[in-house]
């Protein structure tokens, strides 16, 4: 890593604060993106909770179920890139909103999708299986447009904690909400899961719909925060007004020849990669090894989902505090990154404790807190990329940290098929994060704006 500091981004970095009479919109949006990370999230996982009871009710097999689970995954993954380029053509505005009041009405479609409702349980299933479609399409520019909002609304000294907030939000929805879905399965039935997320998430639309405004629109912040979120520390502390042009090939073929942005897709592949194994097969494999009942098992799933809440929150704020505390804004990065990957590689030695349950699930939670902690590839990412490239770099990034939604279920579905374990994935897990780790902690060297020549 390097260890020198530039001088004027240091001292800009340290009196670049928030003027006194600026408003605070910034603060609402980061709020806003909070619950709909969080919905977003639980509408992804609310499947998997109801997933036994689905299964029961309409006697599907577990391969039937399993292309449910997995059929989000493909439209998400296969639509990130066209539905970039519509973001940056529309804007975050009412296309945002737009998109999260689509994959809500699908969810709540998901509720009347019953044998008893429409007469048959392969239609039911072909309904079920359809909206799982929608909902994956629907959300597929969701993570682009957060960062291109958070871009947008965050000065970089704000930025990493402002993210880490809001991300916060997906591992506490469900940390939170999946118990009391559980309970209300009881008297209700599996489709009361996807009636109550979907009318969550048509709540949220509405009000993205009426509150948000990109900051040019944005009626309630006055000037002085306008001129305070364009500034960024270590270029003389001018007002940068973001460019907003229509973006040109040549721009994109430019980007894309940068080592920098491979890295953090690197990287990113490897932090969702851990992830993906917690909101897939992180339940089945504790249950499988302990043998826990569905009660305790209700009760020991929250943890690692809490402590991870916790590591995406202290994560982006550590790396602000490097920042304002006078390291470079590269290394103010790296470091809860790098860190971060190296711890949850622990992840591997998780076979050696499956007689201990309560030193397996120390290391889980300890696992997922860092794995969060270290995911600020989206904060660095908005650091390096202009702003009008941000829709269509964000959806290809995004592409490259959900392909471990297809692969890593994969993994572990062959390791327990062949070795009639989990080590084998397990060890995957730790050697990819390794690796991602030493990659970015030498080959990433500045966080730079990749700029293509003569562009503003």
């Amino acid at each position: 890593m390097q260890s020198g500091n530039k001088p004027a981004e240091r001292a800009d970095a340290a009196a670049f604060t928030a003027p006194k009479n600026a408003t605070r919109v910034r603060f609402g949006v980061v709020a806003l993106l909070f619950f709909a990370t969080g919905i977003n999230y639980l509408d992804r996982t609310n499947i998997s909770i109801s997933g036994t009871f689905l299964r029961e009710d309409l006697g599907i097999s577990g391969v039937q179920l399993g292309s449910l689970l997995s059929a989000f995954t493909w439209t998400y993954v296969a639509a990130t890139f066209p539905f970039g380029l519509l973001l940056d053509r529309f804007g975050t505005q009412k296309f945002y909103a737009l998109m999260v009041l689509a994959y809500s009405l699908a969810t709540l479609a998901m509720g009347f999708a019953t044998p008893g409702l429409l007469g048959s349980v392969a239609l039911a299933f072909g309904v079920l299986f359809a909206c799982r479609l929608l909902v994956g399409l629907s959300m597929a520019a969701t993570y682009p447009a957060h960062s291109k909002i958070a871009a947008m609304w965050l000065p970089p000294q704000e930025r990493a904690r402002g993210i880490g907030i809001y991300s916060a939000g997906q591992y506490l929805f469900i940390a939170l909400l999946t118990p009391l879905l559980t309970l209300l399965m009881g008297p209700f039935g599996w489709p009361s899961v996807f009636i109550v997320t979907g009318c969550i998430g048509l709540l949220v639309g509405v009000v993205w719909w009426i509150r948000y405004r990109e900051p040019r629109n944005q009626p309630r912040a006055n000037q002085a925060e306008l001129d305070y979120i364009r500034r960024r520390p270590g270029e003389s502390g001018e007002s940068v007004v973001p460019d907003t042009s229509r973006p040109s090939r040549a721009e994109y073929v430019h980007f894309f020849k940068h080592t920098k942005f491979w890295l953090l897709a690197l990287g990113a592949f490897a932090v969702s990669s851990i992830m993906y194994f917690f909101l897939t097969w992180f339940m089945v494999y504790i249950q499988m090894v302990l043998e826990v009942s569905p009660t305790k098992l209700s009760m020991l799933s929250p943890f690692p989902y809490l402590c991870a809440a916790a590591g995406v929150v202290l994560g982006g704020t550590c790396s602000d505090l490097l920042f304002k505390r006078g390291f470079s804004l590269v290394n103010a990065r790296k470091l809860p990154i790098v860190g971060g990957l190296l711890i949850s590689s622990l992840i591997a030695f998780a076979g050696s404790l499956e007689s201990s349950p309560i030193l397996l699930i120390t290391l889980m939670s300890v696992t997922f807190f860092f794995n969060a902690f270290s995911n600020m590839l989206w904060t660095v990412l908005s650091d390096i990329t202009p702003s009008k490239l941000l829709g269509t770099v964000g959806g290809i990034f995004n592409v490259c940290s959900n392909l471990p939604g297809i692969i890593t279920p994969l993994i572990f579905g062959a390791a327990i098929d062949h070795f009639g374990n989990f080590h084998t994935a397990l060890y995957y897990l730790g050697v990819l994060a390794v690796v991602a780790a030493l990659c970015i902690a030498f080959g990433l060297r500045d966080v730079e704006k990749i700029r293509y020549p003569g562009a503003q």
